[in-house]
C-alpha cells in the first residue's frame, strides 16, 4: 500500500493511496468530505484505511492522521519517497 497525505486548500488534509511509487495511478482518497474510489477492485486494507482515515477528519478537521502516509510527495511535483520512521 502508498499513500501519502496532501494539504488542500477546499478540503483540508487529504490522504490518497497509489497502485505504486509512481503515483500515477491513484486508487482512493479520503478526507473529511468524502471517500472516493477510483478503481473497481481497491484492496480491502485500502478501503478499510480510507473509510477509517474519513472517519476520523470528518470528526476532527486537525485530526493527525500521519500513520496513514507510508510516502511523502518529495516537491510540488516530484516523486513519492517512503517515509523512514524510527526502527526502520
Amino acid at each position: 500500500m502508498i499513500s501519502a497525505i496532501y494539504p488542500t486548500i477546499m478540503d483540508g488534509t487529504v490522504v490518497r493511496w497509489y497502485a505504486d511509487e509512481d503515483g500515477e495511478q491513484q486508487i482512493a482518497s479520503a478526507s473529511r468530505n468524502a471517500v472516493e474510489f477510483y478503481v473497481d477492485d481497491v484492496p480491502a486494507d485500502v478501503r478499510d484505511a480510507a473509510q477509517a482515515a474519513h472517519s476520523e477528519l470528518a470528526r476532527r478537521r486537525d485530526a493527525d492522521v500521519r500513520h496513514y502516509a507510508t510516502h511523502r510527495k518529495k516537491g510540488l511535483f516530484g516523486p513519492l519517497e517512503p517515509i523512514r520512521r524510527d526502527g526502520d
